[in-house]
């Protein structure tokens, strides 16, 4: 990924896409679809929780990233300066219906044509069902639990990338061996456990999945991750990915461990016949 400001002139590129494109779903790549070859993203970022904090991962395209907080104060007509004079050989933007630019978004997609000598390309927007495909519907999705909504919308399972932390160790002793997961600036799900997959050592892996505070025992939030049938002895990666298929139920407080390894076991009992039926094209 490469800064606009600090990065030097190219003169190669010919189309480009504005946008934030956070979680690179359904309808940005309906947007990318109408780019030219030798194209690139310029992804307009903000801070906060996001959809896809690495956009990398999903692009089909050169990613340049730039910061919000650098151009807010921009007019139209110097934002579009500089963008010509880093890509002197630029003929065509392409923007969504709703896209914005300029102090206080003064300047819509349309607006791009007084400023533009060469074609612009305005996308309408894309439905699935009727609604449509935004990041804040999907995010709304994911925090309110509902991952299959999330996920037609994305055209994949939601993923989440994070280190490996040390934990309790009460899991491997007394309940069910779990691996515990830091992670940063990514939209997590609604508390609760959930039937997932899990990338880990080279091999996807069926898994159950936890996220919330540990109200039997400590109290503490923590992202936990048990794979089913599977004992890891030989954990060699230091990060995992963790792709949430569906919610099993809400968070809950235990009277003992004992209830509590026995809905674990009853929750993976769920995690198997959920995934036996995962979509395996939405695990990309």
């Amino acid at each position: 990924m490469s800064s606009f400001l600090s990065m030097p002139q190219d003169e190669t590129l010919q189309g480009l896409a504005l946008g934030k494109f956070d979680g690179m779903h359904l309808a940005h790549k309906a947007l990318f679809a109408y780019l030219p070859p030798k194209s690139a993203l310029l992804c307009i970022e903000s801070k906060g929780e996001a959809l896809t904090p690495y956009k990398e991962s999903y692009s089909p395209y050169p990613i340049i990233s730039i910061n919000f907080e650098d151009i807010m104060q921009w007019n139209g007509a110097y934002f579009m300066e500089i963008l010509q004079s880093k890509f002197p050989s630029l003929q065509c933007i392409v923007v969504g219906y709703d896209f914005a630019f300029g102090k206080n978004r003064a300047y819509s997609a349309n607006d791009l044509t007084h400023f533009f000598n060469g074609k612009v390309v305005v996308v309408p927007q894309f439905c699935i069902n009727g609604i449509g495909v935004h990041s804040s519907v999907i995010k709304t999705s994911i925090r309110n639990g509902n991952m299959f909504e999330a996920a037609t919308m994305l055209g994949r399972y939601y993923q989440v990338r994070g280190s490996i932390t040390t934990g309790q160790n009460l899991g491997a002793k007394s309940l069910y061996a779990t691996i515990n997961i830091h992670t940063q600036h990514y939209i997590l799900p609604q508390n609760g456990v959930y039937a997932s997959f899990t990338h880990i050592n080279g091999e996807l892996m069926p898994s159950v999945n936890f996220v919330g505070h540990r109200l039997s025992t400590d109290n503490a939030f923590s992202i936990e991750t048990h794979i089913i049938d599977k004992e890891l002895w030989d954990i060699t990666d230091k990060e995992v990915e963790i792709y949430f298929v569906q919610k099993i139920r809400d968070n809950q407080k235990f009277a003992n461990l004992e209830f509590l390894k026995k809905q674990i076991t009853q929750d993976i009992r769920e995690s198997k016949a959920i995934l036996a039926q995962a979509n395996i094209a939405y695990l990309s």
